[in-house]
């Protein structure tokens, strides 16, 4: 699986994951919900934007180095 569709299934599942804590947060609205929310769902929102981030720096890199290592010989798009 390339980069871009690791980053593509992260970004699916993670938007699944914070529209259902949304329906969730629709019913559980104690202090409780509230700790969950501030102690994993924020931290967890904040990581996987930054991996999402991480992820399209790599996608980036390994297609410049894929082009950098091409054999300028080869015909290619």
């Amino acid at each position: 699986m390339s980069a871009t569709e690791s980053r593509a299934k992260l970004v699916q599942a993670s938007k699944k994951l914070l529209a259902d804590w949304q329906q969730t947060r629709e019913n559980w609205r104690d202090e409780n919900a509230r700790r969950f929310e501030q102690q994993y769902m924020a931290p967890l929102e904040a990581n996987i934007r930054s991996a999402v981030l991480a992820m399209e720096r790599i996608g980036s890199a390994l297609e410049a180095a894929r082009h950098d290592c091409k054999d300028s010989s080869e015909p290619g798009p």
